[in-house]
């Protein structure tokens, strides 16, 4: 449908340029439509950003749950959502978050909301489960260890521009160090085999 090729092709603009720096014009001619056509789905691209958030939200979530169906043991789950999210970044350009946050913070604030619950309820879960599995030492406390993860997370969304403009790291390496590293040191030994293992395992096909 139209409308469709209209979303994913809006997307993959503002992923890779910004949102700023997308004009209707530009995205009428990617995918070889008038202005007219375009503005007869969409009447404003407020309209259009909105529509793709939530597209976005969507997909997000859909990918999340493949990768429950898939894996077979909790630290593979984990690892999977990690390189997901690493494929995630470095498919997004900073400016995407940056002008979200500047032009469109309710749409920012939609998106963050549904992710902050969901992320935050499962780093519970699968601490939980990797103490109950001997994965993670039996003095690890949860709720703090959640925290700390989220918040470190949180710090890297929300001061991109920050960290990346000023040294020579990518989002997506400093996603990957702050995950591995985190797990790693909550683990017994018998987690870091099962931690290095999955992670060997994962990283030849990403």
């Amino acid at each position: 449908m139209l409308r469709d090729n209209i979303i994913n092709t809006s997307v993959k603009l503002f992923r890779s340029m910004g949102i700023r720096s997308v004009t209707m014009e530009m995205v009428a001619d990617e995918i070889g439509i008038s202005k007219r056509t375009l503005y007869e789905h969409f009447k404003t691209k407020d309209e259009l950003v909105e529509t793709c958030v939530h597209s976005e939200l969507n997909r997000l979530i859909g990918k999340d749950t493949s990768i429950i169906e898939r894996s077979s043991h909790i630290i593979e789950t984990y690892l999977l959502f990690m390189w997901s999210h690493i494929q995630e970044l470095r498919q997004t350009n900073y400016l995407f978050i940056k002008d979200l946050r500047q032009l469109y913070p309710s749409s920012l604030y939609c998106m963050t909301t549904e992710f902050e619950s969901r992320i935050k309820e499962g780093i519970k879960n699968f601490i939980e489960k990797g103490k109950g599995q001997n994965i993670f030492r039996p003095e690890i406390n949860v709720e703090l260890a959640t925290i700390i993860l989220f918040e470190q997370l949180q710090m890297l969304m929300e001061n991109s521009e920050k960290i990346f403009s000023m040294h020579y790291f990518s989002p997506a390496e400093v996603f990957e160090h702050i995950s591995i590293n985190f797990i790693r040191g909550m683990a017994t030994k018998e987690g870091v085999e099962l931690i290095d293992h999955y992670y060997n395992e994962h990283q030849l096909t990403n």
